[in-house]
């Protein structure tokens, strides 16, 4: 269905483009088609940059945007953060930017993301950004004046108005099919409408309803040809790929079907045709930002959280106990002072509804202890791992000192046996410095020092064989010939005679 063109203030006509349509990631993908038609492979800076509230949320643009038959062979980068961003732009060239303000912004600022060829850019669910955000301005300082600038958003609140004056001047408005054509109420229609938020794809939580509702018959309709494929293929896995236990539509709904399943947020020309069929029930497997969305076409219906029967068995079988309390509080014999006490509030209040309040405090009472006691058991947690981890650290000490290495905790001393238990101490030195004297300049001679004898200092005379003291010296020998000796025959005296002892 095309949609109607509200038109524009002044006589010029903008290139800028406002659509309003709920935050589908499928169909706000099919408006950064011809951006993507119109750029080229060979340029290697990016020519599309979305700007989206979260990362979760460019995750799920970039894998819609990927589907297009536009995307072949074009390059899609989903800011996740910013380091990551750089290194995946520094990766290769990246015609599809898509990410939040607050990560884009620091890469821009770093020149990792250029924007000089940059051909348009898409405010992707303007209604979470701020006008008045410096990371938004940042980037949109970097973006050239030629480029043509698309929003999406449900509704022109002030928040849009005020992005759409700034960014946007005098841009096309283009509203969707929103709402249906006829106001829907509760009597025309479907009674029981309820929405189960998923923070993946909706198609993941549809075995969960089927099994939940447990229908004889079941209509999925979804809102693209990729949501229909994956629907499909869930059937098939599940075993409930025959039509006549489920089929899957874009928006023809059997009369009195038990249960209709919508992937994502539907038209209102597809929701009026739901609510002609008049099934039993009707749960809308939905992102938390579609909510808002859910509502506007659901009108004054009343749209209530799908449960799951596990909650509601757990829930009535907490009240299956307190009653069987009363009970026996009631057997047991009604206490007389707290039926003095609540006796005046009898003319004020049924009977019923004081219970009632009583059993609220005391529920109320009972989460209090139950949080007390958590906050006793990570207090109690906390202290044993603080104990544990200076235990280990001390056993690692010990083997350390075992191996002989040297540790990084301050050396202590421990006190002498026998002393006192206190840290060993040690008397403080007098305040006079140690001095010592200088050396003369004179230089050092062997003079004798003090009754000790000294050594004379060599002379350059050559040693000769002078006697020494009174010891006989040793004359040279002459050429003369020596005389007889006393045992030479003819010598002087004779030969000698034998000695006799004294």
């Amino acid at each position: 269905m095309t949609a109607p063109e509200r038109p524009t203030a002044g006589s010029v006509r903008s290139t800028h483009v406002a659509h309003f349509l709920p935050p589908d990631w499928g169909r706000i993908a099919q408006l950064a088609s011809p951006a993507l038609e119109r750029s080229t492979r060979e340029v290697s800076a990016p020519h599309l940059l979305i700007l989206v509230p979260d990362a979760a949320a460019a995750v799920a643009l970039a894998r819609a945007v990927s589907l297009l038959p536009a995307a072949d062979g074009r390059r899609i980068v989903a800011a996740t953060s910013a380091s990551r961003t750089k290194r995946l732009l520094a990766a290769g060239p990246a015609h599809v930017v898509i990410g939040s303000t607050a990560i884009l912004a620091p890469v821009v600022a770093s020149t990792a993301l250029k924007l000089d060829h940059l051909g348009t850019v898409l405010f992707a669910a303007a209604d979470e950004l701020d006008a008045d955000d410096a990371d938004l301005a940042t980037i949109l300082t970097e973006v050239p004046k030629t480029a043509t600038r698309v929003l999406t958003a449900l509704e022109a609140n002030p928040a849009v108005e005020a992005l759409l004056e700034r960014y946007l001047h005098k841009a096309r408005r283009l509203v969707d099919d929103v709402i249906p054509a006829e106001p829907v109420t509760p009597t025309d229609g479907v009674t029981n409408v309820r929405f189960l938020s998923v923070g993946g794809a909706p198609t993941d939580a549809l075995p969960q309803v089927l099994d939940e509702v447990d229908a004889p018959t079941a209509t999925i309709v979804v809102t693209d040809e990729a949501s229909a494929t994956a629907a499909r293929a869930i059937l098939r896995a599940i075993g409930a790929d025959n039509e006549t236990l489920a089929r899957v539509t874009d928006g023809d709904v059997a009369t009195n079907t038990t249960l209709v399943v919508t992937l994502g947020i539907p038209t209102g020309t597809v929701w009026a045709q739901i609510i002609a069929a008049k099934p039993a029930q009707v749960v809308a497997i939905i992102a938390p930002r579609q909510r808002a969305a859910l509502q506007l076409l659901a009108g004054e219906s009343l749209v209530v959280p799908f449960a799951a029967r596990s909650a509601v068995l757990k829930a009535r079988a907490a009240d299956a106990r307190a009653r069987t309390e009363l009970r026996d509080m009631l057997a047991a014999g009604v206490p007389n002072r707290e039926v003095l006490a609540l006796e005046p509030l009898l003319g004020e209040f049924d009977g019923l509804e004081i219970a009632a309040a009583a059993l609220k405090l005391l529920e109320q009472t009972r989460a209090h202890q139950d949080e007390l006691v958590k906050a006793a058991e990570i207090r109690v947690r906390t202290i044993m791992k603080e104990a544990m981890a200076e235990k280990e650290a001390s056993r690692e000490q010990v083997e350390r000192e075992a191996r002989g290495e040297r540790s990084d905790r301050p050396r202590e001393f421990a006190p002498r046996s026998g002393g006192s238990s206190g840290p060993r101490t040690f008397a403080p030195r007098d305040d006079k410095p140690r001095t010592f004297a200088p050396r003369g300049d004179k230089p050092r001679s062997f003079a004798p020092r003090g009754d000790k004898p000294g050594f004379a200092p060599r002379s350059d005379k050559p040693r000769g064989f002078a006697p020494r003291g009174d010891k006989p010296g040793f004359a040279p020998r002459s050429d003369k010939p020596r005389g007889p000796r006393r045992d030479d025959e003819g010598g002087r005296g004779g030969p000698r005679g034998p000695r006799t002892p004294r």
